[in-house]
């Protein structure tokens, strides 16, 4: 397999575009265009050249459910050989030049997470480039064979970069959670959330939490856990993970356990108790006193949380006196995380002024954003009404 990377340099871009310039200096870049822009394709798995190239390069996006059965163990050993391996030394090695510029960036690996795109350049212009999701394409090959790591090892290299959303994270997850035996799975997590490592605390949430949508193995034991961890957990974002697995195993109601972080100091915390005090609008007999801690919430000083608390009444209350209020109090919120919500709300009840406003600021953000979507449910809203 020739290698034709060694190119003249430019300026290194964000996301697929780092990868789509690495893959047309080998001399993929037409195929990989195809496979970013329509998803599947069938016959990538049998383009073996692309494939083992995929692997070299950590092109975890590329290789992601185009697995063939020819190429999946040369593909393991290709991956397997940059574990562990310092990939500014590799490059430079490749490239035959000690003295190489250095260039790193974080990257976005689509939606499964976020990996480190690093590049060599020479002084005559000559570059290698690599994206580092190696690990991640070992763990998800090696679940396809049957050849699973153990979860204590699937720990281990989410740990490797301490990023819980880098790509390398989210597949070590994955791989965990979607073990045959999620009674034993459940068990080692509940363990392993006792653990005195915030990061190793917060994949055992994940993993509790994942495990829930189902199932829930050891469901009893694990509410009673985490009642325990809610009550001692220190760090905030650890907590916003319990806070949400917590309401996962539980039925719906209002529940104590998460209503005493309402005034927690840090917002992250806040903002997840007005996302799961959702559960206590949903039955009748805690609406009421679910929809009084919202509009609490809605008056929080960061517009992050608020923006949450509304949107959650308007979600799921939208026709509570309560959420009337809140929306009335809010209207000239300019926190421009409020803002759309507070828009979509009246947009909801008719207001043209305010449907044409949350349209502006769709136009003015990015295709397929958050606050596109709003724009299209106000315009959907507004159309009722008219009708």
């Amino acid at each position: 397999m020739e290698d034709r990377s060694a190119r003249p340099a430019a300026l290194a871009v964000d996301g697929n575009g780092a990868l789509l310039r690495a893959a047309t200096a080998a001399g993929h870049g037409t195929r990989v265009r195809e496979l970013l822009a329509n998803g599947w394709s069938d016959s990538a798995r049998n383009d073996t050249e692309l494939m083992l190239w995929a692997a070299d390069y950590g092109a975890y996006q590329v290789i992601l459910g185009r697995l063939d059965q020819h190429t999946t163990k040369p593909m393991l050993r290709i991956a397997r050989a940059w574990v562990g391996l310092d990939p500014v030394a590799e490059l430079k090695r490749r490239l035959g030049d000690p003295a190489a510029e250095v260039e790193r960036q974080m990257v976005s690996v689509d939606f499964h997470g976020n990996a480190e795109c690093v590049r060599v350049t020479s002084a005559d212009r000559r570059w290698r480039q690599v994206q580092t999701a190696h690990l991640a394409i070992v763990t998800y090959i090696e679940e396809l064979l049957g050849i699973g790591a153990p979860l204590d090892e699937l720990l281990a290299r989410a740990l490797r970069d301490g990023d819980p959303d880098s790509v390398n994270w989210t597949q070590a997850w994955h791989a965990a959670t979607n073990r045959h035996d999620t009674v034993a799975t459940t068990r080692w997590a509940m363990g392993v959330l006792l653990d005195p490592d915030t990061r190793t605390r917060w994949f055992a949430a994940e993993v509790l939490h994942a495990l829930a949508v189902g199932p829930a193995p050891c469901r009893d034991e694990v509410l009673a856990l985490l009642r325990t961890r809610l009550a001692a957990e220190s760090n905030a974002d650890v907590l916003t993970r319990l806070i949400t697995a917590f309401a996962e195993y539980h039925d719906l109601g209002l529940l104590p356990e998460i209503v005493a972080h309402a005034e927690h100091p840090h917002p992250v915390v806040r903002r997840q108790v007005a996302e799961e005090l959702c559960s206590a609008l949903m039955t009748s007999a805690s609406v009421r006193e679910g929809a009084d801690l919202l509009a609490a919430l809605a008056g929080d000083r960061d517009g992050r949380v608020r923006a949450s608390a509304i949107r959650v009444l308007c979600t799921h209350a939208f026709d509570h006196p309560v959420t009337a209020q809140v929306i009335t109090a809010s209207r000239d919120d300019p926190d421009p995380q409020v803002r759309p919500e507070v828009l979509s709300a009246l947009a909801r009840g008719g207001d043209a002024a305010a449907c044409a406003e949350l349209a502006r600021l769709a136009d003015e953000a990015e295709p397929g954003s958050q606050l596109a979507m709003r724009a299209y449910d106000a315009e959907h809203w507004a159309l009722r009404a008219r009708h």
